[in-house]
């Protein structure tokens, strides 16, 4: 009796951590080139883009943001994919995935906040921002005295302000915000982009 082909199931269960790696390589190869796409698109008022999310400061490197995670989860998957048939030890290869996964994420994190530098403009005046829908990518608390940072495009360069709220919630990274005041040359007070809308 001819013997029965394995199932994808039995594929799986017996090489899980092969297909987990070939999953988390294709979900973030796909954010990645989405962000990618959004990054060097810019940020339009009139529409939505979700690429904005670089949760770094100007003088220092912060490494949380959806693109650096992204990043790690991209050189973890591949790496893991890539080497799964080389590397007998398991345990090894997991620990190389993770390792090029941080490199990665340094990397992207690295590059991103030189192209945030790029784009300063020193002749901005804060002012211009008055009225412009920008993107929070560092939680803004609604709370006296608590700031976050919103990043705002103009006249095609993109800048980041501190940010502050009277918003009864705080506002979340990746969320759209309205520039309503100026309260220094560095930080601006913002309102939902949906309060407007409304």
């Amino acid at each position: 009796m001819q013997a029965q082909s394995p199932t994808f199931l039995d594929l799986f269960l017996q090489n899980s951590m092969y297909y987990i790696y070939w999953g988390a390589a294709i979900v973030a190869s796909a954010v990645f080139l989405v962000q990618t796409i959004s990054l060097f698109i810019g940020f339009d008022t009139d529409h939505d883009f979700s690429g904005g999310d670089t949760d770094f400061d100007a003088d220092g490197l912060n490494l949380v943001s959806v693109k650096t995670v992204a990043c790690f989860i991209l050189g973890f998957g591949w790496t893991g994919v890539i080497f799964y048939p080389i590397i007998d030890n398991k345990l090894w290869l997991a620990a190389l995935a993770v390792l090029i996964g941080l490199v990665f994420m340094v990397l992207i994190a690295f590059l991103l906040q030189q192209v945030l530098r790029l784009s300063q403009d020193n002749t901005f005046r804060v002012e211009k921002t008055l009225g412009h829908v920008g993107e929070v990518y560092l939680n803004i608390p609604a709370a006296p005295g608590k700031s976050g940072k919103v990043m705002v495009s103009i006249d095609g360069s993109v800048h980041e302000l501190l940010a502050v709220t009277t918003h009864t919630a705080d506002l979340q990274t990746g969320a759209r915000v309205r520039i309503v005041e100026v309260i220094d040359q560095d930080t601006v007070r913002v309102e939902p982009t949906s309060l407007h809308n409304a």
